[in-house]
């Protein structure tokens, strides 16, 4: 048991990649901030989570939104210390006081007016797009995001599924007070910010599956380990209309690399039969950390 308790406490430091993850989330918090402060408040719009809590306190008492967040997050973040891994917990913890530093920093700078539906688009694309990096450095800004992971993983609820139930309230609640008109708008937001984490997140270099159905596998498969530096598995397959014994050739690689798997393939083998899969994620050796 306190074996348990030291391994969940020990700290790996990685001086290089933790110090571009420090400057990657200090950066987009102020960019973060920045259009809280230039497009949301000024239109009364909500984001989802504490943040939107936040605003919504400081809509109604006037009550400083970026003491609001550090607050509200403060117990979240023992919770992500506690329960989650503590390397994320902390960066998250700090990704919190960044953002509230943010949006305290920023609000005295104004920018031009603009259409409220304009803010909503171009303000939720900015959030979306900026938010995805951080996530791929293995933090957050805190907030519901931590709360979310840990009811996951303890009762199996989908990250997903409580994000959207939790924000709906807060949309609830700002449409009673300030008119059905504003929530509306604030949901366009919310919805053009996760499009555009999602895409951001998953970037134009996606990953695939790819069947290969070759006389020439074992001809193939050597040019891909060492001239794309990727593996490979053979599937022993048999035809069901000829009955001939073949090896399905199985790897998986990146949108940008396609081109070149179908050239080496087409260089051994011109009649050769591809079956291409987008794949949802991918993890480990060569292609994402497992968190």
């Amino acid at each position: 048991m306190l074996a348990k308790i030291k391994n969940k406490f020990r700290l790996k430091i990685d001086p290089k990649e933790d110090l571009i993850t420090l400057g990657t989330m200090l950066a987009l918090c102020l960019v973060q901030g920045l259009v809280i402060n230039g497009f949301y408040v000024p239109n009364s719009f909500l984001s989802g989570g504490i943040t939107g809590i936040s605003l919504l306190f400081n809509y109604l008492w006037g009550l400083p939104s970026w003491l609001c967040l550090l607050v509200l997050n403060m117990p979240i973040a023992i919770l992500g210390i506690i329960h989650l891994d503590l390397k994320f917990a902390l960066f998250s913890a700090l990704g919190t006081v960044l953002f509230s530093f943010s949006i305290a920093v920023t609000s005295f700078i104004k920018l031009p007016a603009v259409d409220p539906i304009l803010a909503a688009l171009t303000g939720g694309v900015i959030l979306g797009v900026s938010g995805a990096p951080v996530v791929r450095r293995g933090a957050t800004f805190g907030g519901m995001d931590v709360v979310a992971m840990f009811l996951s993983r303890k009762y199996s609820i989908p990250m997903g599924n409580f994000n959207i139930i939790f924000n709906l309230i807060i949309m609830t609640v700002l449409g009673i007070i300030y008119g059905l008109e504003l929530a509306i708008l604030s949901m366009l937001a919310m919805f053009v910010a996760n499009v555009a984490f999602n895409n951001a997140l998953v970037g134009m270099n996606k990953t695939h599956a790819v069947f290969i159905i070759s006389d020439k596998s074992e001809e193939i498969v050597p040019d891909i380990m060492h001239l794309m530096k990727r593996g490979a598995t053979y599937i022993p397959t048999t035809g069901a209309f000829t009955g001939i014994e073949r090896k399905l050739i199985y790897c998986i690689v990146r949108t940008v690399e396609l081109s070149k798997l179908k050239s080496i393939v087409l260089s051994h083998d011109p009649n050769a039969l591809f079956s291409v899969i987008n794949t949802r994620e991918v993890i480990g050796r060569g292609f994402g950390a497992i968190n």
